[in-house]
């Protein structure tokens, strides 16, 4: 209760947006010196005139309009913010086109590796050359001299028409020799400045034991000279040197023993041959004996073809190189 003899005034409301704090005592006189609450500092505003403080004009919001909050990056301006997101969109976008487009390179890289590898015509060209040319060395010998051959008669004395087929037997096969001890001197000579490099031989009889021949493979380094080329003879033509075998038919056939010779061409090999009697006669002038000419050179001559044929016949045109089914 009040002291008697004093006005009382309206109560004060609480405050409203803040805590509330104790009325002043107005009756108590001073705080005592020493007193912890101590002076109540004064807020230098509230001593100046509301005329003279800032004020801000006051907006109105209609109640029916949501008030938006406005969301603004701490420390951060929203230009510089909406900036920041479009250059990592950017970025984004641009990881993505360059990730799509690596994988489509492997891809196209990768479906390369997978097809064969296709060739050009230059080079499908040397490809057959070169396995042309080392036949010689990948093949055996009984493969480039067979063990038997055939090959047929242009003359006959029953009927001019008729081919009768006629067989030849391998007598042996000589060791490679150069060109110098496998070749007349004259040959070997023009045969060097073309590029001679060595020199396969055998020898074979006919089915008969009539007839003897050798038959020689000229290795060259490039392609084989043409026949007409060849060094011509008076008497003989120079040519593949014989080689005689022991214990065959072919014993007794030597150089001298020597009838004929010939040349073909046949790729980068050229074929040398020579034919005789098996009885060990020497050189006669067999164009008195056509029947015997025509043999001899159908033996030889045969021979050489079934010889030459395999070994410059053109391989089969390459796809890719080192995959089967190329």
């Amino acid at each position: 209760m009040p002291p008697a003899g004093r006005a009382v005034g309206p109560p004060i409301p609480p405050a409203t947006n803040g805590p509330a704090w104790p009325a002043a005592d107005l009756t108590a006189g001073p705080h005592p010196a020493g007193s912890p609450a101590g002076p109540v500092p004064m807020d230098p505003a509230a001593a100046e005139p509301f005329a003279s403080q800032p004020t801000e004009p006051l907006r109105l919001i209609p109640a029916s309009m949501p008030v938006q909050p406005s969301v603004v990056a701490a420390g951060q301006p929203p230009a510089r913010r909406r900036k920041a997101l479009s250059e990592r969109k950017g970025l984004a976008i641009a990881a993505v086109v360059f990730g799509i487009a690596g994988l489509v390179a492997s891809l196209v890289g990768l479906i390369g590796q997978a097809r064969p590898r296709q060739l050009s015509a230059v080079q499908q060209q040397k490809i057959m050359a070169w396995e042309v040319a080392s036949r010689w060395r990948t093949w055996p010998a009984g493969r480039i001299f067979p063990a038997s051959a055939r090959y047929p008669l242009t003359w006959t004395l029953f009927e001019a028409n008729s081919r009768l087929i006629m067989s030849a037997h391998r007598a042996g096969i000589a060791r490679q020799s150069t060109c110098a001890a496998a070749l007349d001197s004259a040959l070997a000579r023009a045969l060097d400045r073309h590029g001679c490099e060595t020199v396969l031989r055998a020898t074979f009889t006919d089915s008969t034991g009539s007839f003897v021949a050798t038959v020689g493979v000229v290795i060259m380094h490039g392609k084989a000279p043409a026949v007409s080329s060849l060094p011509a003879g008076h008497k003989l033509a120079p040519g593949v040197r014989a080689v005689p075998f022991r214990g065959t038919l072919a014993a007794r056939f030597g150089n001298r023993q020597r009838q004929m010779t010939g040349a073909s061409a046949h790729g980068p090999y050229l074929i040398l041959y020579t034919a005789g009697y098996a009885d060990g006669r020497e050189r006669d002038h067999v164009s008195s004996n056509p029947y015997a000419s025509s043999e001899m050179t159908d033996l030889a001559a045969g021979l050489a073809r079934d010889i030459g044929r395999p070994l410059g016949a053109a391989p089969p045109v390459p796809r890719c190189p080192g995959a089967p089914g190329c």
